[in-house]
């Protein structure tokens, strides 16, 4: 039977997911480490989220795609050793209220996000390394039960990513893995550069 051309995994596009994926480590754990502590804390406008959610955001994004969605396992900021980063009420940035984003800016130091970031990267490439290919063509599916237990099926969170359910698995990771990043590293590089003008 031939397979549906839009789910098929393009041949050799593996290094390159995974140099994509490396590079979004590697982009928000420089751009933390630029920011100072007060710019962690800043909005350059009034209705900008706080750069410190915003890089925490896509942290959190990339531990709940990877670990909650495509390895069905407990996320890392689950562990004890990263509990001071996990945010309920926010969620991993997806559907979080202003007040919730401006929480997780003002509580969790930039510092801390840049040493998950630096814990999160080993494993996550590892993974990716030992997946199948024909794995990653299969769709993927949000509405698991650790997702529900989580709350990520339900409103505000669902609204914001229903539309990835579905899709190819290695489509899923290079959109909030990858391309998400991208866009919001270019949102918080514009807010730094406004702050500092």
């Amino acid at each position: 039977m031939a397979r549906d051309s839009g789910f098929a995994y393009p041949p050799g596009i593996k290094p390159l997911l995974r140099f994509q994926l490396n590079g979004s480590f590697n982009v928000l754990k420089d751009f933390a480490g630029k920011a100072t502590d007060e710019e962690w804390t800043a909005r350059s406008f009034p209705s900008a989220n706080i750069i410190g959610f915003t890089v925490w955001h896509a942290a959190r994004s990339i531990d709940w795609a990877v670990n909650c969605v495509l390895r069905d396992q407990p996320e890392l900021v689950e562990g004890a050793e990263w509990k001071d980063l996990s945010r309920p009420d926010a969620f991993f940035g997806a559907g979080a209220t202003k007040e919730a984003a401006d929480d997780v800016a003002k509580s969790v130091p930039r510092q801390r996000v840049i040493d998950y970031l630096a814990a999160l990267g080993p494993d996550t490439l590892a993974w990716l390394d030992s997946t199948p290919q024909e794995w990653l063509d299969q769709p993927v599916d949000l509405k698991s039960d650790r997702s529900r237990e989580r709350g990520y099926v339900d409103e505000p969170v669902w609204e914001a990513i229903e539309d990835l359910n579905g899709i190819p698995r290695w489509q899923f990771l290079a959109r909030p893995c990858v391309s998400h990043i991208r866009v919001h590293l270019g949102e918080v590089t514009s807010q730094l550069e406004s702050l500092r003008a």
